[in-house]
């Protein structure tokens, strides 16, 4: 494979991790409103689902960062290839989209931690 080809599939493979992450995030708040609203119907306070749907929502927070950080630089170096100039460095790890991807499956983790922690502590 070529330098081209390898990054092709690399990106491929970054927007398929962003979707999948985005997905797990997304169904974390589904299935806890679920959960909370099949509760409800026990008499169970539905506030117990705050903190694992507010977590959810930062996984998909950071997940909207990376996808504008990724347009931001391809958009550079799109510019930089018409105007023949050099390509911008993104070697920082804040430039990093995997950085974006670690962090927002951990924070999915950490929903769904949270989430059985509130739901251990509930008696029906």
């Amino acid at each position: 494979m070529t330098s081209e080809e390898y990054e092709i599939r690399a990106l491929a493979v970054a927007d398929t991790t962003r979707r999948y992450l985005i997905a797990l995030n997304t169904g974390g708040v589904a299935v806890t409103f679920a959960v909370a609203g099949s509760l409800a119907a026990e008499d169970v306070n539905p506030g117990w689902a705050i903190w694992p749907v507010a977590i959810f929502v930062l996984g998909l927070a950071i997940s909207a960062i990376s996808l504008f950080l990724a347009k931001n630089k391809a958009l550079k170096r799109r510019d930089a290839a018409l105007e023949n100039d050099p390509m911008p460095d993104y070697a920082k790890w804040y430039f990093a989209n995997f950085s974006y991807e670690i962090l927002t499956l951990a924070v999915f983790l950490t929903g769904v931690s949270m989430g059985l922690w509130q739901l251990s502590n509930i008696c029906v």
